[in-house]
């Protein structure tokens, strides 16, 4: 292989990307990261299950330091999204984004997920006052004592709604009408654990209206409100670069790694949200060390 070729291409730069970088850095390997800037960090208003911030630490100030760290070590980031990744006869990686390409003996993918937004106007600043919240894992544990509601359909919204009910909250089942594909055990389970279901699908949904944290009319013309809104429609696991090189993918996306993070592509590894595992920062860091360690240890 020629000697300009880097060590080791990180594809995304959020907690998963930036923690990869750190730790091959350290280990004074030539490493390049390649980021579209999507990362869900920006987007936290405060998260307080990361460790070492007891009091929490917001997102965007979380992922500024994550990448003065990664920095730090030399490290450098190139703001681009990449378009194509090929594997080449020689084993290595060429990455393509908007004219450009780079070759890495290794690559570790940290392209991450992306939620299913509902149509709610001023989303962002909903999520910014923690009117919308999408990770329940993260910040259920702040819902206690509030009314909260999780939109979402039969299967996901019934399971998130159940697991948010643990809070000591209040909770509301914006079903969009698929409650009648609940089985009855299901439906009694959600009585159990006191989650309402709401009578019709949201026809409107609105944030920080005359002080109201979250107004839903409903299509029968009943107007609900509430705290914190999850919204439970899904996610998409950007797996497509790896799944064009024949890696293989659950159903919804993530992709299926051994335990050092290789997916079933050699040389190709993954951390953070789009392998398989708890999409969690904690998570994300954790395959990152693994992966890089794993790629140093090769190399």
């Amino acid at each position: 292989m020629p000697d300009d070729i880097l060590d080791c291409l990180v594809i995304g730069g959020g907690a998963a990307g930036l923690t990869a970088a750190v730790y091959l850095g350290r280990y004074k390997r030539r490493a390049l990261i390649l980021d579209a800037g999507g990362s869900r960090l920006q987007w936290i208003p405060r998260t307080r299950n990361v460790p070492g911030f007891p009091d929490g630490i917001e997102g965007p100030e979380l992922l500024a330091r994550m990448r003065e760290h990664a920095h730090r070590y030399g490290t450098p980031t190139e703001q681009v999204t990449v378009e194509r990744l090929h594997k080449l006869d020689d084993g290595s990686f060429r990455a393509e984004a908007q004219g450009r390409a780079w070759t890495a003996r290794f690559v570790i993918l940290a392209t991450g997920a992306r939620d299913v937004e509902p149509e709610i106007d001023g989303l962002r600043g909903a999520m910014k006052a923690g009117q919308v919240r999408y990770c329940p894992i993260c910040d259920g544990y702040e819902t206690q004592g509030q009314r909260v509601a999780v939109l979402g359909r039969a299967g996901h919204g019934l399971r998130e709604s159940l697991f948010v009910a643990n809070f000591g909250n209040t909770v509301t089942w914006l079903a969009m009408a698929t409650q009648e594909e609940v089985a009855a055990a299901d439906l009694a389970q959600l009585r159990a654990a006191g989650v309402l279901v709401a009578d019709s699908p949201p026809h409107c949904i609105s944030c920080g209206v005359d002080d109201v944290g979250v107004r839903v009319e409903l299509q029968n013309g009943q107007v609900l409100e509430f705290d914190t809104l999850y919204p439970a429609l899904g996610l998409h696991h950007s797996c497509e670069l790896a799944t064009a090189l024949g890696a293989r993918a659950r159903k919804d996306g993530q992709l299926e790694v051994d335990s050092h993070q290789q997916t079933s592509v050699e040389g190709l590894y993954v951390a953070g949200d789009v392998a398989v595992d708890l999409n969690q920062i904690a998570v994300a860091a954790g395959h990152a060390a693994i992966a890089a360690t794993a790629i140093h240890n090769r190399l």
